[in-house]
C-alpha cells in the first residue's frame, strides 16, 4: 500500500477507523457478487476519485477489480463494443494521469481536476442512458458513495459545484434512511445491521473531516450484505 508522504499526516490519527473499515471491508467481499455494467461504471469512477483524493493505493486496486466486473459484464450487451472502447480510453486517461503525477508534472489539485474530468467519461454514457426503474438501495448506496468521492476532489476544485454536490448528498441521504427502514418488515435483522452502519459511516470523521477509507468499507460492507439476501 501506498499513501503519499505529503497525505499521510491526514491518516495517522485514524489507525483504528482504518482497521475497522477493512475488516468491513473484507468481510463483504462485492468484488466476487455479480453487478450490472451501470453498477461498475459508478464503482470504477467512485475509486478513480477516492484515489485521487487520498493517494491510497488500495482504491487502485478496487478499481482494477471493478474494471474486471465491468468487463465480464459486458457479454451479451448489444452496446458492448462502445462500452469497451468507452472503458479502454478511460484506462488511458487514468494512467497517463498516473504517469504525469509520478513525474511530478502534475499537482494534487491538478490531479483531482483531471480525474473529475476523467469520470466524465462513464457519466455521460449514464446520464444518456438513466435506468426506467426507481433506484433500489444498493443503487442509491453506490451513488451515495460517488458523490461522496466526487465531494472530496471538488472541495479542492470549485467550490460552487461542491455546494452543490453537498445539497445532492442531503437529499439522497433521506432516500437511503427511509429504505433501510422500510426493509425492516421484510427483514428486521438487516434492516437494523444496515442502519447501524449507515449510522457509523456517517460519524467517521475527524476535524470535521469525512474519513474516506472507512466510510468507503461500510459502503462495501453495507453493498454485500445486500447481494447476499
Amino acid at each position: 500500500m501506498r499513501i503519499r508522504s505529503t497525505r499521510l499526516r491526514h491518516w495517522l490519527p485514524f489507525c483504528l477507523c482504518a482497521l475497522l473499515g477493512g475488516q468491513a471491508l473484507a468481510a463483504a467481499s462485492p468484488a466476487t457478487s455479480p453487478v450490472t455494467s451501470e453498477s461498475s461504471m459508478l464503482d470504477i469512477n467512485r475509486y478513480q476519485l477516492l484515489y485521487s483524493a487520498t493517494g491510497d493505493d488500495r482504491f487502485l486496486e478496487r478499481m482494477g477489480s471493478a474494471g474486471k466486473r465491468f468487463e465480464a459484464s459486458l457479454q451479451g450487451r448489444q452496446d458492448a463494443d462502445a462500452l469497451r472502447a468507452l472503458w479502454s480510453d478511460y484506462q488511458q486517461g487514468s494512467k497517463k494521469l498516473l504517469a504525469d503525477l509520478s513525474a511530478h508534472k502534475i499537482n494534487q489539485q491538478s490531479e483531482m481536476a483531471q480525474s473529475l474530468k476523467l469520470s466524465e467519461t462513464f457519466d455521460a454514457y449514464l446520464q444518456a442512458h438513466p435506468q426506467t426503474a426507481a433506484p433500489e438501495l444498493a443503487d442509491n448506496l453506490r451513488t451515495r458513495a460517488l458523490l461522496t468521492a466526487r465531494l472530496a476532489n471538488l472541495r479542492k476544485v470549485d467550490n460552487s459545484r461542491a455546494d452543490a454536490e453537498e445539497q445532492k448528498i442531503k437529499a439522497l441521504d433521506a432516500s437511503i434512511q427511509q429504505q433501510i427502514a422500510a426493509l425492516a418488515k421484510a427483514d428486521a435483522a438487516l434492516s437494523s445491521d444496515l442502519a447501524n452502519r449507515w449510522h457509523y459511516l456517517q460519524i467517521s470523521q475527524s476535524n470535521g473531516k469525512l474519513l474516506l477509507y472507512p466510510f468507503n468499507a461500510q459502503i462495501e460492507s453495507m453493498l454485500g450484505k445486500l447481494q447476499n439476501h
